[in-house]
């Protein structure tokens, strides 16, 4: 019997590699192909968003491929075997700057981009449904990832606190040379941590998941069926919105915040500063989680984290030249932020359940797709609209920008991020899925009762 304790160990290392290739291309994208290769802000913008779009197409695609997929490997090996080497080849090559016109390049950044979310999506989508695969018991799945995220989370502000000073050290001053060769670092990673986990996935395919009779159904669900399963998923529903309206703008202030730091405090490394805070912050956060949630809901806890991170984004509105200011407040809104994540996948896994019991449709891959789907809208939406923004506020990449820009900059980075937290804490109100309805859907579904309400 392969112990839990191992499969907690496994599943981490996979989504260590796979979070520290999403902080990479998050926390670089924006920057490297404006300061590096000189594409304007609007430009890169446009990319990201066609992409996002792109992807919405896509995404719901590869998560009805994998929920029929039935191979002699399972479900999800296939995926956790084979993507992580061609994610990791795929981020080499966006970090590459091929000879030849702007113009063509261009057109390799489209296509790179789109082939590198493409297959980053099989991965992520058979990654995270191994959740409800792996146990439906709360408690154990409050511990698989709280260890999970926490793990991830060091390696993502792990990430933060070495990227820029990393890139400077391997670049020797050249942007495009030490993002570059930090690519290299960061694919060899992934693939070695995607390796680990494909050895054991096999053990997680093998836990017992669901009723009988939903897994019958869902080897021979239509399209249809799915998409009535989605639409019948309240609580999924109201997840996404609240999660697009808060990641949304907090990364908008996430792919501002290095111009900020460069341009108005004089240093592009101090961003890695922020991560020293948020790093040890937030393994304290993530550690007190469980026992927060043997009192609290996900919903209140997390609400309250909202409000206090709104309050942050209002306190930045403060003008100093203090550093350490912004840096604090920076950290600690990382923080939260990563958090967040935690209670976000936890909710969507009990909505696995939820949906099961309201539509007698169990669609672990796409329900989740619609976590990764939303992660990804949100990146591409926020890259966008950061791309726009410094456009619109007059920012010339590598060139001295004007107090005027500077000081639009500084608003955005106090107003956005506080409404977004806004609308976000109102979203979240209308969630109810408890921990007391969960065990109540979980001991239905195990009698094979559903919901009888229209």
């Amino acid at each position: 019997m392969y112990s839990f304790n191992k499969i907690i160990r496994d599943f981490t290392m996979g989504g260590i590699g796979q979070n520290l290739v999403y902080a990479f291309i998050s926390a670089a994208y924006l920057f490297y192909f404006t300061e590096a290769v000189g594409f304007s802000a609007a430009t890169v913008g446009t990319i990201l968003l066609v992409v996002r779009i792109v992807s919405l197409f896509i995404d719901p695609c590869v998560a009805v491929l994998i929920e029929k997929t039935n191979t002699k490997w399972g479900k999800y090996k296939p995926y956790i075997t084979a993507m992580p080497v061609m994610i990791s080849l795929l981020l080499v090559g966006l970090f590459f700057q091929p000879n030849i016109s702007k113009e063509l390049h261009l057109i390799y950044v489209y296509v790179m981009t789109m082939l590198f979310w493409a297959a980053y999506a099989f991965f992520d989508i058979a990654y995270w449904s191994l959740v409800p695969s792996i146990t439906k018991d709360a408690e154990k799945r409050v511990k698989l990832l709280t260890i999970c995220k926490s793990g991830i989370l060091f390696a993502a502000f792990g990430l933060g606190i070495g990227q820029m000073p990393l890139v400077h050290l391997l670049g020797q001053g050249n942007y495009a040379k030490g993002f570059s060769m930090l690519s290299v670092i960061v694919a060899v990673i992934f693939s070695v941590a995607g390796l680990m986990l494909s050895r054991t996935v096999s053990k997680f395919n093998d836990i017992s998941t669901g009723s009988a009779k939903a897994k019958k159904a869902t080897d021979n669900i239509t399209g249809k069926q799915m998409i009535t399963a989605l639409k019948g998923n309240g609580q999924l529903i109201i997840l996404t919105f609240a999660k697009l309206a808060i990641y949304i703008p907090i990364a908008v202030k996430s792919a501002l915040g290095i111009y900020f730091y460069k341009y108005q405090l004089g240093n592009d490394s101090l961003g890695s500063f922020g991560s020293m805070v948020a790093l040890p912050l937030t393994l304290i956060l993530i550690s007190a989680c469980p026992k927060l949630l043997k009192t609290y809901s996900d919903k209140q806890v997390m609400s309250l984290f909202v409000l206090v991170q709104m309050l942050l984004c209002v306190c930045y509105i403060l003008t100093t030249d203090l550093s350490a200011f912004y840096i604090v407040i920076d950290g600690i809104s990382s923080a939260l932020l990563g958090v967040y994540s935690l209670f976000f996948t936890n909710m969507v896994a009990a909505c696995v359940e939820y949906g099961e019991w309201k539509t007698k449709i169990r669609t672990e891959s796409v329900i989740f797709s619609t976590n990764t789907i939303t992660s990804k809208l949100a990146t591409g939406l926020s890259g966008a609209i950061a791309g726009w923004v410094l456009t619109g506020i007059g920012y010339n990449p590598n060139a001295a920008q004007t107090p005027q820009m500077l000081s639009a900059l500084h608003y955005v980075l106090v107003f956005v991020p506080a409404i977004g937290l806004l609308i976000g804490f109102l979203i979240l109100r209308k969630y109810i899925l408890t921990a007391d309805m969960y065990q109540k859907i979980v001991s239905d579904l195990s009698q094979g009762k559903y919901d009888s309400r229209p």
